[in-house]
């Protein structure tokens, strides 16, 4: 069954999920789109399902969606799996993962709006593309049973689009997660101080106060 399985479908080829990991973070989530396209076409040639891979580019940038969409892709990509002979996930495992890309996504949006320390933004950004890392893996091994056929040639995990966003973008990621995270800090630090500064000035100006009132009397 599995020679059948690698002789009828072709996928993309997989890839290691520290790779695709990264890939999400140096572009910012700008690669979700990218992956969801790949895997949705991916699950369509094994499973005949009639679905459009273009409009699941959308998923990871419209929230409001999500919880629909991604029910919908599970139960999609469960159709693959049984079509290959692959072990799914528990559905108890599969809604926790729904809950925290859902969750993130939320996240990010009400960061967009008010203000967040960017310690716990740093903190969600990896727990976000731990959990996409799961499911990558997942997807890996329906593509390994499969053959596969890369979009562009690859050199040591990456083409070399993709590369030049790694070497670029990842530097620029993190120095801004840092800078911002600094700046926060020196931010929170100097307000302090004012703080204290005025609460000293305060009870300096009461001592005086009360001293010259004990001078009257």
């Amino acid at each position: 069954m599995q020679h059948s399985a690698k002789a009828r479908f072709i996928t993309a080829p997989p890839r290691i999920s520290i790779l695709e990991g990264l890939l999400v973070f140096c572009t910012a989530g700008l690669y979700l789109p990218v992956w969801f396209f790949l895997t949705v076409r991916d699950i369509r040639r094994i499973t005949d399902d009639e679905l459009s891979p273009l409009s699941w580019t959308l998923v990871p940038l419209i929230f409001i969606v999500q919880p629909y969409a991604l029910i919908r892709f599970c139960k999609y990509l469960r159709r693959a799996e049984k079509q290959l002979r692959l072990r799914r996930w528990p559905v108890l495992f599969e809604y926790l993962w729904m809950i925290i890309f859902f969750g993130c996504s939320v996240f990010f949006v009400a960061g967009s709006v008010v203000e967040i320390e960017t310690l716990t933004k740093m903190i969600v950004s990896v727990l976000s593309i731990f959990n996409f890392m799961l499911m990558h893996r997942r997807i890996n091994k329906l593509r390994k049973r499969c053959h596969n056929e890369a979009v562009a040639e690859r050199h040591k995990g990456y083409n070399s689009l993709e590369w030049i966003a790694v070497v670029i973008f990842t530097p620029l990621i993190l120095g801004l997660f840092l800078y911002t995270y600094i700046n926060s800090e020196l931010h929170d630090n100097l307000r302090s101080k004012q703080f204290f500064k005025h609460q000293r000035a305060v009870e300096e100006a009461q001592e005086a106060a009360a001293e010259k009132a004990e001078e009257k009397n």
